[in-house]
């Protein structure tokens, strides 16, 4: 490609000045520069691709040279640039891409050292990311948390710290939740989506495009809580408003702000739910309740048999969207269980209709779900998975007899169980393209994931190897798709 470049439009006059004092006089005639070795555009990955250009220029003697990225995500016709990242000075590029993902313009400035004239010389530039597709680990070695993330193409072990300078967030996972259209502040048009993770002493607001993290425990609350004791989080069903648990206290946020804590009303649990309203248990009336964003919403008359029930919570699950219920396991003082399935709609949870509770069951104290480390639910149907030891089993509300499903290797401990169902149906005719009963075990400081497939019965297909393996111990598992994650079921 060869080339004659004497720059004159409006856009690339203002990235001169911005580059660059222009320090010609007005009178002297613009030099010719004549580049040949340039392509139109180019595509690179960041944080995986190294940039290289090698462009030749007719008397290069004559000329300095540097190139310049700007992000092409501002408004035209209003004067203001966008300031410019310098990545390269030298007529080579080699460039070891770090940039945040997004269109660019590459430019590669040509100074005639005579005159002092700059030629601007602008190239489209897609710098991508690996980050939009694949599985979000969230794992711990007893020390650290992280992710290990997993693609087409390979794998990023502890991608916090690949991206933030070699930070992790330190203590033990509990959990990561996806926040799509996160902002810094509330009137900002600068949407990305986000994973929200949770140590148990600390926390941090990462954005997925780029892996950097955008808040900490010390700048996401208004008033920052003096104990860190990370419990659970909830992105809402809207998607609008987070919820976090620290230290058995409610914090909410609308997306913009910062965590304002809620009314000392309750004691939260940690355990809860999403459903149109998310669903919480406080642990001093052993009452559910609801959220409502930044206030708590008391269950109606409909609810009255989830009121001072002299039990505890043991499990929770929502299951928001076009299936709106949520499950309930409770563990009262003998030893035996309360099974509940809920209307997950907006009027039950908020007292406008009935009925709330759709089905109420007890279970003996010997029942497998009284003696489970690990539950997790299945959005579909009303099954229940929990693992007993290293095996794990099926039980169904409607009956509660209990299936064995698998039995993983001696040695192996269930660590985690959730249906990975993406995207979240909204609609009975659109498929999901990923649906998986996610099973996450540990020995001797690895983990593995068994990613199995579900029947329209509830039982899983068998395994002979993990899909995943790895170090530490996971307890969380996140899908993204197109840079959109999966809900916890």
């Amino acid at each position: 490609m060869k080339k004659l470049y004497i720059i004159t439009t409006a856009l690339l006059t203002l990235l001169a000045v911005a580059c660059n004092k222009d320090d010609s006089t007005g009178g002297d005639p613009l030099p010719e520069v004549v580049v040949t070795g340039l392509q139109e555009s180019y595509i690179t990955y960041t944080r995986r691709d190294t940039l290289r250009i090698n462009p030749e220029v007719a008397n290069e003697g004559q000329y300095e040279f540097f190139w310049t990225a700007f992000s092409t995500n501002f408004t035209q016709g209003t004067g203001l640039v966008p300031k410019a990242d310098t990545i390269g000075r030298a007529k080579g590029l080699d460039y070891v891409v770090t940039l945040t993902p997004g269109q660019y313009y590459l430019v590669f400035n040509v100074k005639h050292k005579a005159t002092g004239v700059i030629k601007l010389i602008r190239l489209d530039m897609n710098v991508a990311t690996l980050n939009m597709n694949g599985w979000y680990l969230l794992k711990d070695d007893g020390t650290k948390t992280d992710f290990d993330f997993i693609h087409k193409e390979g794998r990023i072990n502890n991608w916090i710290a690949f991206y933030n300078d070699g930070k992790s967030l330190a203590g033990t996972a509990v959990k990561a939740t996806f926040v799509p259209g996160f902002k810094m502040s509330l009137t900002s048009t600068d949407l990305f989506n986000t994973l929200v993770v949770l140590s148990d002493k600390d926390a941090g607001i990462y954005r997925v495009d780029n892996g950097k993290i955008v808040r900490s425990f010390d700048d996401m609350f208004f008033l920052k809580p003096a104990t860190r004791k990370l419990q659970n989080v909830l992105t809402s069903m809207s998607g609008s408003n987070i919820e976090l648990i620290n230290d058995n206290k409610a914090y909410s946020m609308t997306k913009g702000a910062l965590f304002t804590d809620l009314p000392n009303t309750y004691k939260p649990s940690p355990i809860a739910a999403v459903a149109a309203m998310d669903i919480g248990f406080d642990e001093i009336t052993k009452s559910v309740f609801c959220y409502n964003n930044a206030a708590y919403s008391p269950l109606g008359t409909a609810g009255n048999d989830l009121k001072n029930m002299n039990a505890n919570v043991v499990w929770m699950a929502g299951y928001a969207g076009i299936r709106s219920v949520a499950m309930a396991l409770f563990r009262m003082t003998d030893g035996r269980g309360v099974l509940v399935k809920m209307n997950g709609q907006y009027g039950p949870l908020a007292g406008f209709s009935s009925p709330l509770i759709m089905s109420k069951d007890t279970l003996s104290a010997e029942h497998g779900l009284m003696q489970a480390s690990v539950i997790g639910g299945n959005y579909d149907a009303d099954y229940i998975y929990y693992a007993v030891g290293r095996n794990v089993y099926l039980t169904s509300v409607a009956t509660r007899t209990e299936s064995l499903q698998v039995t993983l290797p001696a040695g192996e401990v269930i660590t985690s169980i959730q249906h990975i169902k993406y995207p979240q149906p909204m609609s009975a005719t659109v498929p999901p393209t990923t649906d998986y009963l996610a099973i996450a075990s540990y020995a001797d400081g690895h983990y593995k994931i068994w990613l199995h497939k579900i029947s329209s019965t509830g039982t899983i297909q068998s395994l002979a190897t993990p899909n995943f393996e790895g170090e530490g111990r996971v307890i969380n598992v996140t899908y993204m798709e197109q840079g959109q994650g999966s809900r916890t079921f």
